[in-house]
């Protein structure tokens, strides 16, 4: 019970990855706030589980929801101590020159202005340089570029050098930023949207959130500004 009495904040907490850190974070005694499209849909889950949530309906790429989101905690347990952005999204499989606007504004929309948008938000908050961390989630292809995937990969390569530039900001306090960047993660979306692949060789999403409890220690403040590549086989 590493956590208990730490508020944590997980943004996209009913996606894939976003259940693994949720769950993980109430095995270690957590206050969780998750954000949702909408209302927690029924079996998300475990109904034990569940009624220790605090899912709020957020749009984490617009500014005045991303508002409210703190208010709301701040109301409820007066501040965030750790906050994980899970959120994000995949676009690809064309060219750059096949591109459309709206496949570009919506990478960078859910992959990147959603973490500038609640980081800020949650540097904002009265108290926070006493103990802070941020999660962020980057992606292999910030080391490995490959092709037909621009907007996707740029949105986590600007993942990357944001953490990169915040941990700068905010080094030599109580207050840590990292990504985690993995390569294919193994979910049943990305087994379903692959079927022909090697499974064994992915990342299991709970290293992800295995690493985000180690660095939650008090006394993890040197690891700061890391993008660090969680690869798996792949």
């Amino acid at each position: 019970m590493q956590l208990e009495g730490k508020t944590i904040l997980i943004t996209g907490g009913t996606g894939d990855l976003g259940r693994v850190v949720v769950r993980r974070f109430v095995q270690e005694g957590a206050k969780v706030f998750l954000t949702t499209r909408g209302r927690l849909p029924v079996g998300t889950f475990p109904p034990a589980m569940a009624r220790k949530l605090n899912p709020v309906k957020t749009d984490v790429t617009d500014e005045k929801s991303v508002d409210a989101l703190f208010s709301i905690i701040a109301g409820k347990a007066g501040r965030a101590d750790v906050l994980v952005n899970t959120v994000g999204g995949y676009g690809g499989g064309r060219t750059i020159a096949k591109t459309e606007v709206g496949e570009w504004d919506s990478m960078m929309e859910l992959n990147l202005k959603s973490v500038f948008l609640c980081s800020r938000a949650f540097l904002r908050q009265k108290g926070i340089g006493e103990y802070g961390r941020i999660f962020n989630i980057s992606a292999q292809t910030v080391y490995r570029p490959s092709r037909n995937r621009a907007a996707y990969a740029i949105a986590k390569g600007g993942v990357a050098t944001f953490t990169t530039l915040l941990g700068e900001e905010l080094r030599g306090g109580s207050v840590t930023v990292n990504a985690l960047a993995p390569s294919i993660l193994d979910t049943p979306a990305n087994r379903k949207a692959m079927p022909g692949e090697d499974f064994s060789t992915w990342v299991n999403p709970g290293e992800l959130a295995d690493e985000m409890i180690h660095l939650c220690r008090p006394g993890a403040t040197a690891i700061n500004g890391a993008v660090i590549p969680i690869f798996g086989g792949v």
